[in-house]
């Protein structure tokens, strides 16, 4: 199953352009390609680099996550096992815990001076950190031909100032899936199978409005994943719509605009049709595929690392489900999900830190995390290559094409020091903006907020 992200591989270029991100300084003549999961790289690099130590450090450290699905956790501690067998004297624990709170007890680790050595950060708050000169500077670690194995665009979202903290371990990005009966049942016959073919929103209302004719009362046509601090993805609409958040220097809010306007008033609109379950607003409780596994809709938007929990055979969905694109406008957009990995810089162990990080993405670990979590690599070999993935590969399939439209505009937006703040402030409004809240205060709302966090 080949995962062409060729689009996203090619516009790379202008990202780094778009982030003002120069590339590492060295002039590596290295072995080119991943680190090798021994851990160990080429014997040329560049002077004072540390990607190949001479002894191997010892010692323990610890690695935070959040509990997500078996796949991750069989990920993890598969390289674990690994790791520390291709390393005798170094020990790797695990901190585990909920999503919800988990970059809470990371402040409150930085602050009391004992954050855990490693952990795990979603793109759109790594700038947090980063800017804040709390992660180690993976630049001794790695030569510029290893670098230059990742798909660009995702190796610059790990910068900041030209400096990358961390490794962008994998990504995701959202999808539509749906239940084949209830579309056959709605009448809805034709579904896209290619990313040219995608429904517009116009199309898109059509088979809403479908499937709302279709449903009794107490259930609804689809589920969106804008859930707490999913709240970015609504993005998704404004730049499908061919608007941006910002301007393209960055250093201020691009709305109110057009696009912006002609966004939140289609995204109002799922909840005035009764498109979605009015409590699937930006502040709930529940995720989107929730929703969808309870059978309250059969449609929804969901990232990827979401299939395992959907497919699984006991507790997954009761029916035929299948795949599709997410819908289009004036264009095709995508939000930039995944993760980096990221060592503190204080730690008292770094360059056992640093060795675990780039274990974790080497090619043979990282094409076996994300085939059993269900995600997408970031190196470039495992992007154009055939993975043996643990389920659904047709539905990885569909995410893989849709990750081509996260654009390099995408991932500049989504990767700044303060898009956490922002993620915010776009929670706050649009929650307000779900609840009656009118197109122009909240986008006037949205503008001051964007442009306080920006510092303009």
């Amino acid at each position: 199953m080949p995962l062409s992200r060729r689009s996203f591989i090619q516009t790379s270029l202008g990202s780094a352009a778009l982030l003002g991100l120069a590339g590492c300084s060295d002039e590596s003549t290295g072995v080119g390609g991943p680190p090798a999961a021994g851990g160990q790289t080429g014997s040329t690099q560049s002077a004072g680099a540390k990607a190949s130590p001479s002894s191997t450090p010892t010692g323990t450290i610890t690695f935070a996550f959040w509990g997500g699905s078996e796949g991750e956790l069989k990920g993890f501690s598969y390289a674990k096992e690994k790791f520390e067998a291709a390393n005798p004297g170094a020990t790797v624990e695990f901190k585990v815990s909920p999503y919800d709170g988990f970059f809470s007890g990371i402040d409150r680790g930085f602050q009391a001076g004992n954050a855990p050595d490693v952990f795990r950060v979603d793109y759109t708050t790594i700038g947090k950190y980063s800017s804040e000169e709390l992660l180690l500077d993976m630049t001794p670690y790695f030569t510029t031909a290893e670098t230059e194995a990742f798909l660009p665009a995702l190796w610059n979202a790990i910068k900041f100032n030209g400096v990358p903290y961390g490794v962008p371990h994998q990504t995701d990005t959202s999808c539509v899936i749906y239940d084949t009966a209830a579309f056959e049942t709605a009448g809805i016959t034709s579904v896209p199978d290619s990313l040219e073919s995608a429904w517009t929103w116009d199309e898109f209302s059509e088979v809403a409005t479908k499937l709302r004719a279709s449903l009794p009362e107490t259930k609804f046509p689809f589920a969106y994943p804008w859930t707490q601090a999913g709240a970015f993805r609504w993005l998704s609409f404004l730049y499908q719509a061919g608007g941006t958040l910002l301007t393209d220097d960055l250093t201020k809010a691009a709305i109110p605009s057009d696009p912006a306007t002609k966004a939140l008033d289609f995204t109002k609109g799922f909840f005035e049709k009764s498109w979605v379950p009015p409590t699937a607003k930006i502040k709930t409780s529940q995720y989107s595929d929730s929703f969808f596994l309870s059978q309250t809709v059969p449609m929804a938007m969901i990232g990827d690392f979401l299939v395992p929990g959907i497919a699984d055979p006991q507790d997954g969905y009761k029916g035929d489900w299948k795949a599709t694109y997410l819908p289009r406008d004036v264009g095709a957009a995508a939000d930039l999900g995944g993760n980096a990995i990221v060592a503190r810089r204080d730690s008292a162990n770094a360059d056992l830190a640093a060795a675990w990080l780039r274990f974790l993405v080497s090619e043979d670990m990282m094409k076996y995390f994300c085939e059993q979590a269900i995600e997408l690599p970031t190196l470039q070999s495992l992007a154009t290559a055939q993975l043996d993935y643990a389920f659904r590969p047709d539905v990885v399939t569909i995410c893989a094409q849709q990750a081509t439209t996260i654009s390099d505009r995408i991932v500049a937006e989504s990767t700044l020091p303060t898009f956490n703040s922002i993620n915010t402030i776009l929670a706050d409004q649009l929650e307000l903006a779900f609840n009656g809240q009118s197109t122009e205060d909240t986008l006037a709302a949205l503008a001051q907020g964007v442009n306080q966090a920006l510092g303009s």
